[in-house]
């Protein structure tokens, strides 16, 4: 057993404040790839594969833990769809895919209307045309299929002479699917599912003494919770589900990776040459005949 002084409550609950305090960081950033190998991953043999996307959708219907309450907030991004649309753009630093405006093809439509009537107006019959619209040989479907929470809690704690530590975690899963769809016959060539781990821990520590013959009190509360983001999970998931498409495709011929050329180094001849040899052996000579 051991005794705790007053003065000693009082260090050790600045120690558990000081330890819990946290500085909020309000920065702005931009985005980053967060699954590395998808700037990483063997660059294409030719072209950019130009790709639809039509929709990827959140088809959970989770909404937000709430504990004893109804929450009607969704438990996953709405908006999975841009995700996947940046995730095709930075594969392979923008060599893989080129991706081409289907969510909003009716503004797009409506817009070069616009145009070519402004142009007829102003130029008549002999105003220039627009460009074809790029058109492509596959698109991109799937969505979120599943968001499940708690899948694993648990922690652990201790109190001592009125002094309290513990630790808790949970672990949430986000799974997401996607499907490659060839245009000409309807066929889906490719699907891959991704499963994202979600943890979340929690931390911390209190303190409940009396001291000086039982009338005055201390108590003292001391934590902190970390929850990993689930949009950062969500786009984790769909990134790796686009490398994994990558590799699928190049199994099935699809399409192939660059072989990079290595430049073979000349094989040098090392043996000396016969004026170097002649040389030398006038040069022997020549001290041989020095000494004598």
């Amino acid at each position: 057993m051991f005794y705790l002084g007053p003065l000693s409550v009082i260090l050790l609950s600045f120690i558990l404040v000081g330890c819990a305090s946290t500085t909020a960081k309000f920065d702005v950033r931009t985005q980053k790839v967060a699954y590395k190998d998808l700037v990483n991953v063997k660059l294409p043999k030719g072209d950019p594969i130009i790709i639809a996307v039509y929709d990827f959708l959140d088809m959970t219907g989770q909404k937000k833990p709430g504990g004893s309450f109804a929450s009607m907030s969704t438990a996953v991004t709405q908006g999975s769809y841009q995700i996947l649309i940046k995730s095709l753009q930075d594969a392979g630093n923008g060599k893989w895919f080129r991706v081409v405006e289907r969510s909003s093809l009716a503004s797009l439509l409506q817009e070069r209307k616009l145009i070519r009537t402004t142009r007829q107006l102003s130029e008549g019959e002999n105003a220039e045309p627009l460009p074809a619209l790029l058109f492509a040989g596959a698109y991109i479907t799937g969505g979120i299929i599943g968001y499940d929470s708690d899948i694993k809690s648990g922690g652990f704690g201790a109190r001592v002479l009125g002094i309290q530590a513990n630790k808790q975690y949970r672990q949430d899963i986000v799974t997401i699917i996607l499907r490659l769809v060839n245009v000409q016959t309807g066929e889906v060539v490719m699907t891959t599912t991704v499963e994202k781990t979600i943890f979340s821990t929690s931390t911390g520590s209190d303190i409940f003494k009396y001291f000086d013959t039982d009338t005055m009190l201390v108590e003292v509360e001391a934590g902190f919770a970390r929850n990993e983001p689930v949009t950062l999970a969500v786009r984790k998931a769909i990134e790796k589900g686009v490398v994994d498409l990558i590799h699928l495709g190049a199994k099935k011929e699809l399409w192939e990776f660059d072989v990079e050329e290595r430049e073979i180094p000349e094989i040098k001849d090392y043996m000396p040459s016969e004026t170097k040899v002649h040389a030398d052996i006038e040069t022997k000579a020549e001290e041989v005949t020095n000494e004598n």
